[in-house]
């Protein structure tokens, strides 16, 4: 190719470019809303679990565990320093060995989970491994959805969740988070595209910096935010609706939420009845596991338009179910 041919070239793609962008900018829907709640991070993290305290009954060793040794004492006072001395000795080195190591197992416990756990799991099962582990960390998880025509109410619904839920508290976050997958579930049949992605473990830092910038990026799809409900607070645009030049075909709803422990369903979606159960497992995270949730909606103007090519063109992470 020569220099004068693809100086045209250039020119060419540059003009397409300016006369497409103004077409590209008006495409798609116009409006949406959202709700959202961090409470989660706020209280550090929901209610942390419960660490064992080894200070009741007759076993009182104060605050914590320690190991008090006595040499030369034996245990219990019926080894003295007669011909008992020996084996009162090599079972007080042993008991030292057997503490060291589990000191050290308590120790390699709270540097994998990432913070200071003292002693809390110096006894503990796989289980309590698992569950230190969790503390401290962040799982974010992102839902999104493309519903054909026989679901468009579905806007008009969580309209309405938004107007009149709690997401100033955790158990309010995770009555909208039910509330919202429930409705989704109840219009399955009309669910014609998914994504999902999960991210974690994390942070809490890290988890609420990624969760911001996943919203950030969903509401900037759409010009007018026609009702953000945020901490307890509602704004809402009075900028005039204005009739889509297309039809309404498609309604995108898009699920965020960040929990303290891993959901186990939640995968790459295939089929109506795998989302089925990730919907319900969403739907089912308790409060004291909910860090924060943020439902984006689009379009969410009535007279507003968004045909399947929208949707594949602004979602292109969308797959067909």
């Amino acid at each position: 190719m020569t220099m004068r041919r693809a100086v045209k070239w250039l020119k060419f793609v540059v003009l397409t470019v300016v006369v497409l962008l103004p077409a590209l900018a008006l495409a798609g829907p116009r409006s949406g809303g959202s709700f959202s709640g961090r409470t989660g991070f706020r209280s550090g993290g929901g209610m942390s679990s419960p660490s064992r305290s080894y200070s009741g009954g007759g076993n009182h060793y104060g605050g914590g565990s320690h190991f008090f040794f006595l040499p030369g004492w034996g245990w219990g006072g019926g080894m003295g320093y007669g011909g008992s001395s020996l084996l009162g000795t090599l079972f007080v080195l042993a008991a030292v060995g057997v503490g060291a190591a589990m000191v050290m197992r308590a120790v390699r416990r709270s540097r994998s989970a990432g913070h200071g756990g003292g002693m809390a799991g110096l006894w503990g099962s796989p289980d309590d491994d698992e569950a230190a582990v969790v503390q401290g960390r962040a799982y974010l998880y992102k839902l999104q959805l493309a519903l054909g025509r026989s679901a468009r109410g579905v806007q008009d619904r969580l309209s309405d969740f938004a107007s009149s839920g709690d997401t100033t508290s955790e158990a309010g976050l995770a009555s909208l988070l039910q509330q919202s997958s429930l409705e989704l579930l109840r219009n399955k049949d009309s669910i014609r595209y998914a994504a999902a992605e999960a991210r974690g473990p994390m942070s809490l830092t890290n988890a609420e910096t990624a969760m911001n910038g996943v919203s950030l990026g969903e509401r900037s799809r759409f010009q007018v935010e026609r009702v953000r409900v945020a901490e307890g607070r509602a704004v809402r645009s009075d900028a005039p609706a204005e009739e889509g030049k297309e039809a309404l075909e498609m309604v995108v709803v898009t699920l965020v939420a960040a929990t303290r422990t891993p959901l186990e369903r939640f995968k790459p979606v295939a089929s109506i009845d795998e989302l089925s159960a990730l919907l319900a497992e969403l739907g089912g995270i308790a409060p004291t596991g909910l860090l924060g949730l943020e439902v984006i909606w689009t379009p969410a103007d009535a007279n507003d338009s968004m045909t399947e090519t929208d949707v594949m063109t602004t979602y292109p992470e969308l797959r067909s179910l």
